[in-house]
This record gives C-alpha cells, structure tokens and sequence, in this order.
C-alpha cells in the first residue's frame, strides 16, 4: 500500500515592526474600521544546521522548522519568496473570538483554486502561497492575539508517494560541476522570478533547464514526463517531509494536462549554496527529489492550515511586547494612544500632533503653572518651559500638584527647577526645562545697582517669547503679566492669560494683528483704562497670598490649555475670529472644535461661564502700535522708564522731568498711550458737570433735598 505524502506544516515567525506597523495603522489610519489590509510575508529555503553539542561525537544537527517570516524581510535575499496575505483586526477580543475563522480559510482556498483554474498561478506562483491572520490588538498593554492560517486545498484521495526523498545528488549522478550548476539555475532562477515554483526539463545533452510554470504544455509536448521535474522552494528542513507549500503546488499540477499523475519533485533547499564549487555543493547539498502518485482532481473544496501551537492543538497565539520594549516608549505610546483614540468616534478630524508639537513657555509655576502643564502634557505637548523666580514654601504642595513635601524643606527648591524636574518623572519624555527668572515689572523701581540684572532678565524672557509658540501668563499680580504680554504682542504669539478672583476668573487668548493698525481682539489690559501699578507693596498677609476657593485653580487651567486646543486645531491659529453672536445661525465655523472664544470667564457662585468678546484697544499700555513702537526704538531705556515709572512731559514722552505736573499724577505708560489726556479730558468734563449742577440749585431749581 502507498504511503500518504505527509508535509511539514508552516510556523508563522512575527517580528516586533509587524506588530508595530499594525499597532501605527490600528491607531492612526484604521481606528474602528476593521475591514481586512494587504500584508506581506516571506519564505526561504528550509535548512538542517550542525551545532555543538555534549554527546560522543560532540555535535548533533538540529532542523529549523518551516517559517513563514512576517516583519522582517522584503523578500530582498536571494532564495526568498514573496508572498501576500490578508490581515483581519478586531475592535475587541470579543470579535476575534466570534469571527467564523474556519470561513476565512475555506474564501483563501477557494481564491488559490480560482488562480489554478484561470491560469493566473501558472504566470505567478505566489498566488498559490497565501496567508490570513487574525489578530486583537490591545494597544494599552501592547499584547497582540494572532492566529495565522496557511490555506491549503486538500486532496480526496490524498496524494501518496511513489518513490521515497533521495537527495539532489542522486538526480545529477557523480558529476560534481553538473550538480553545481542545476543548483546555481535553480537558486538565480528563484533569486531573480520570487516565484519560489519552477519546471526542470533534461535536455538531450543531459544537462537540466529551468522553467516558468506556464511552460508545462510545451515541455510535455516535446520531452517525456520522466525528464521533467515540478520544483519549489521547500521551507522544510525534514529530511524526507516536504513543507506545506507543495500541498497547493500539487493542486495546480493536478488542474493540468498530465500524461501520468506520477511526477517528480524537486524540494529545493540550497539558494544559500550558490557560488560555491561543485564539491562543496555536494557536501553541503539538502535539497530532495520525491516521487508523488497525484490524486485526480475533484470539485470538492477542502481547506486546512490553521497553525498550531507547541503542543500541537489549533489554536491563538498571544505577542507580549511590553516586556521587550523600553518603559519610556510604553509610556509614549500609551499617551498618545489616549490622544489619538478621540479620532476614532467622537472627533475624527483632531491634528493631535499639532498640538504636540507646540512650544509652550509657562511664565509662572504655581498653582495655575502646575495644573496647566499636567493639562498640556495629557494633550502630548513634550516642549515646555517654567518661568518663576520663587520658592517651594510648606503651603504650595497642598494646592500645587507638581510639588511634594520634599520640595519645601531647607528654604524651598526654586519652583522652575522643581516642576521641570516633576514633569520629567511624571512623564521622561517630556523636554521640560527651567528658568529662574524674575520678571521685570511697571511701577516696580529699579535701583542703579540692579540695572544690569533687570536688563538680563529682560532679554532672556524676550528671547523665551521669540522660541516659543505659546506663551501662557499664569502669575499672581496684574503687573506680572504686563512685560511678557508685551512680548507676546510684538513677536506675534499666542498668548493665553488666565486670572483668578476668590470665586471667579478669567482665561483669554490675546489677538495677534495680521498687520500694523489691523483690527484685532484685544489683550488683557485692553479693558483697563489705568496702567499697571505695584499691587505688591504694603498688603496685609491675606493680600499676600493667592486667595481663592481650592477648586478654582484647575478649572481655570483646565479651560485655558482647552482654549489653546481651540486655537490650534482652527486653521486659522492665533487668528481665527471668536465665536458669532448668540442667534446667528447661518455662521457655522470650519474648526474641528468650532470658533474658540476671546475670553472666558467663570464665577463658581451659580456655577455660571460666559464667553465675550473685547476688541483691541488703541491706548493700551501693553499691545497698542505706540507701545510696540517704543520698544523697537528704545529697547530696555522704555522698559527702565515703564519699571521705575518715570514721570514725563505729555507732548514728550521720552523726556523726563525733574518735577511732577499738576496733580493729578499719571504714569509713563499712561501718558505714552494716551491714556492721561484720556483722564484729564474725563477729569474737565467732570468739572463742568459738577459747576452746572451748583449754578442750577443756587438759581432756586427744585433739584435740592429740602422738598424731600
């Protein structure tokens, strides 16, 4: 009785960047779309190494098992071949649980029978070879289950052998140079085609030819079927069992004209002898021919191949990367996993990477500087850099979240260091830097000997300003935020204040002006009419300290790194116009987010927000054309003259006077601006009431209290 032909069956081998590869297309192109994705493998010729080993003979040969590589090969070496499978990735480990996997063998099989029968096989072999995986990917944990299934179409009867696996050797007889070169044809033909399947004929010299699989006709047309053999490039290393590609191989030869179903088999194993000479060939040669009875075609389709595991059941197979990837790229990718998941449903069209990629400068580190960065670094912002001059007191940890019980003791770490130093454990790649600097402030005097810190200080905070995107003021005093807000205006960033009351505050974005003159939605001190003034100096111990209801702080925060999100995602940027008034509702905005407004502001009695608008305001004493103006001309003298609020004549202004005017007194920002003409106008007018109203009750007008 014949012996069935048994084949070594396919072991999937994954690397790590398949798994990344669909790990990056799950969560940035994919998301819930599960419908199947090309994907290619690749398989080479089956090899038996001798390695060291404790016995007698101090060596034992060890045989690879048949692998279908995945991730690490194009194909590009010479004896591999190319081969293309479908990949079917489910949302849920449900899903992959419940998918009619047997289904998705029987439609694989029945595309390689349909190859066979169109002729489409016979020009290109590959699609004899094809692959389905199955896989969940649990992008949290980076473990992926995967199944992968190698259809073959079965043969009823099963093809048999009809002469045992004799090596290559034995095909050639003795002849050392002809072994040479059927080896180096075989390995240039698959090297140059990828087919992995090919014909070998005898000619009538004796020496054998390759051929293309569409050959077949002529070539039992014009030789005998004993001089023509069916090779293939055999991933097995058995020595007798060829592997699981001959099984569809054999279903092709079976849909052709034969003139016996006795065929010979090449089990082509030594691309990786090629070059050598004919001795070494025969020495090293594992290459084998086997005889195969093949069984009559039927129209009956059965399909195996499902992989199996060690112990030899069908079943999944788990990939754990966590444990092989460095802890920093986990936390990365577990990041922006959380980002990139709002595409998935509820906001497809979100540039999460360009929020990333902003450059934000946080100028103070307190309670509204540790909150935003943590609400910053959850958007996946990783540039960052702390503006403070203080220190950690006993208070902050309490109410500041990047701050511990630590950072207070022996005086206190400087603040920027500190939260730079939290963000980094927090979250490693993080590039948060720090700055201990004291920002110069108006109506803040600058003594002769602090002229040349300040005006340090002054130009390393107008250099942050210049490398920065953003620039977030988040200080404790109005007049704190005055020179960066400045700088902001004149670089043309985007800036975003926010300010707290006891139970209310404001978060802001300042307009930035397309053009000099431009119309644009004002800065914080736009709806001031005063300057700056020092609001440190002289304050009982509950003015000294930021007073406000303990949840504030994080609202505030929170809404203003939501603002700039706004901001970004429109793709107007820093330009893009506030929301249209209430009512207006043919104004629909483009912006992923829609319109992000010019000021937010929220009082937690009544738990109320209102979102205004203010316009930019020509006498403002921080982003008005005469106030840019004057920096460009006079650098840090105008800055000197904002800090030590020197008093100027008003037709001109970059003179100072030895005596003060009239009372009352304006400032040098007030009087730059405008702003004191404004007043003393207010002021005139105001007379002028006050005297009408005294002529009209001394002329006996009823408008006195005596009739009351």
């Amino acid at each position: 009785m014949s012996e069935i032909l048994r084949f070594e069956p396919f072991s999937s081998a994954v690397e790590p960047e398949f798994w990344a590869s669909v790990a990056h297309h799950k969560l940035h192109t994919a998301r819930l779309d599960t419908a199947p994705r090309d994907v290619q493998g690749s398989f080479g010729c089956g090899r038996r190494h001798t390695v060291r080993s404790g016995g007698e003979s101090g060596q034992k040969t060890v045989a690879v098992p048949a692998r279908l590589r995945v991730g690490a090969s194009d194909g590009s070496s010479n004896g591999d071949v190319v081969v293309s499978g479908r990949l079917h990735n489910t949302n849920t480990v449900e899903d992959f649980k419940r998918l009619d996997k047997g289904a998705l063998l029987r439609e694989a099989g029945a595309a390689v029978l349909e190859a066979i029968r169109s002729g489409k096989a016979s020009e290109n072999p590959s699609l004899l070879w094809t692959f389905v995986v199955v896989s969940f990917a649990d992008l949290k944990k980076y473990r992926f289950w995967h199944w992968f299934g190698f259809p073959a179409v079965m043969a009823d009867p099963a093809d048999t052998v009809w002469s045992a696996a004799q090596g290559i050797g034995n095909v050639v007889g003795s002849n050392d140079s002809e072994l040479e070169a059927l080896v180096g044809r075989c390995a240039r033909f698959v090297a140059e085609t990828k087919h992995g399947a090919f014909l070998l004929a005898k000619q009538c010299n004796g020496n054998w030819k390759v051929h293309a699989l569409s050959e077949w006709d002529a070539l039992l047309t014009s030789d005998s079927s004993d001089n023509v053999l069916v090779g293939f490039v055999d991933p097995s290393s058995h020595a007798s069992r060829p592997g699981w590609p001959l099984r569809n191989l054999l279903v092709w030869v079976r849909h052709q004209r034969l003139a016996t179903r006795r065929v010979r088999v090449l089990c082509f194993r030594d691309s990786g002898l090629l070059g050598m000479s004919g001795a070494e060939v025969r020495q090293r040669a594992q290459s084998v021919v086997v005889g195969v009875d093949v069984a009559p075609a039927t129209e009956a389709l059965l399909v195996s191949g499902w992989e199996r595991d060690a112990g030899g059941r069908a079943a999944p197979r788990v990939a754990d990367l966590s444990a092989s990837m460095d802890a920093e790229r986990l936390a990365a990718a577990a990041l922006d996993l959380n980002l990139q998941l709002m595409r998935w449903r509820l906001a497809p069209g979100v540039d999460v990477a360009r929020m990333a990629a902003q450059r934000v400068l946080l100028v103070g580190a307190g309670t509204l500087g540790a909150y935003a960065a943590r609400a910053l670094l959850a958007w996946g912002v990783r540039h960052m850099t702390f503006v403070d001059n203080g220190r950690v007191s006993f208070s902050n940890p309490a109410r500041q979240p990047l701050y511990d019980f630590a950072d207070s003791l022996d005086g206190g770490r400087p603040k920027a260091e500190a939260a730079a130093d939290a963000m980094r454990r927090i979250f490693p790649g993080v590039d948060a830097r720090a700055v201990s600097l004291q920002v110069p402030m108006p109506a803040h005097a600058v003594s002769p000997g602090e002229v040349a810190a300040t005006k340090a200080a002054a130009a390393e905070l107008d250099a942050l300003v210049a490398a920065h995107d953003v620039v977030f003021l988040l200080t404790d005093s109005r007049e704190s935020r005055w020179l960066p807000a400045m700088l902001g205006a004149l670089h043309r960033k985007v800036v975003v204040c926010v300010a707290l009351g006891f139970d209310s505050y404001v978060a802001m974005r300042h307009g930035i002006r397309a053009h000099s003159g431009s119309t644009n939605l004002g800065c914080y001190f736009c709806n001031d009419v005063v300057a700056p003034a020092d609001s440190l100096s002289d304050r009982s111990l509950d003015q000294q300290c930021t007073v406000t209801r303990p949840g504030l702080a994080p609202i505030a925060a929170g809404t203003a790194v939501e603002l700039l999100a706004s901001v970004v995602q429109h793709p107007l940027g820093g330009l893009a116009p506030p929301p249209p008034p209430a009512g207006d509702g043919d104004a629909v905005d483009p912006a992923v987010f829609g319109a992000p407004p010019h000021q937010i502001r929220g009082y937690l009695a009544g738990f109320r927000q209102h979102a205004i608008v203010g316009q930019a305001y020509d006498r403002c004493t921080a982003c008005s054309d005469v106030i840019l103006d004057a920096y460009r001309q006079h650098g840090f003298d105008f800055l000197l003259r904002v800090f030590n609020n020197a008093l100027v004549h008003e037709d001109a202004p970059h003179t100072p006077i030895s005596q003060p005017p009239p009372a009352p007194d304006y400032s040098y920002l007030e009087t730059l601006t405008g702003l004191a003409a404004l007043h003393r106008q207010t002021d005139d007018i105001m007379a002028d009431i006050e005297w009408s109203e005294d002529g009209g009750d001394e002329e006996g007008s009823d408008g006195g209290f005596e009739h009351l």
